[in-house]
């Protein structure tokens, strides 16, 4: 992980940035730095797509990017991947296991509603799903 260069704000990604943040981060979990022709396996798009999203979250100070390198998440970067990992993991529990939805269909779901909740609602909902004792979070 690289530190950020500059103090960015946090502003909204998009959806499809989303992805490509939490693609990276998952990608980068195994190997710190992650290809571009790796990404666009993982995401099944093309490799102008991922150089358009990557230049995109470089300009957010997310990643780094040097010219014809890997790509590598900065601190703010890691922080808001683990976020919406966390986010889409619990989401897709709570379905799963509190709701009885399908997996694939929970897996499906949580990742539109990751885009969606905020971190308020879902630091709200672990909470309760702590209080209440569900089997599937750690404290």
């Amino acid at each position: 992980m690289y530190q950020n260069m500059h103090c960015h704000s946090r502003k909204k990604l998009s959806p499809s940035k989303e992805n490509y943040l939490k693609a990276i981060y998952k990608l980068s979990e195994t190997e710190q730095a992650v290809r571009s022709i790796d990404l666009a396996v993982y995401l099944g798009v093309s490799k102008p797509s991922v150089n358009n999203a990557v230049t995109i979250l470089q300009k957010e100070g997310l990643v780094i990017k040097p010219l014809r390198g890997e790509i590598y998440l900065t601190d703010e970067g890691y922080n808001q991947g683990k976020i919406i990992i966390s986010k889409f993991q619990l989401i897709k529990q709570f379905l799963v296991t509190c709701c009885n939805v399908n997996e694939r269909i929970a897996s499906e779901d949580a990742c539109k509603m990751e885009h969606l909740i905020s971190d308020e609602t879902t630091f709200a909902l672990k909470n309760i799903l702590i209080n209440n004792k569900a089997p599937f979070l750690k404290q």
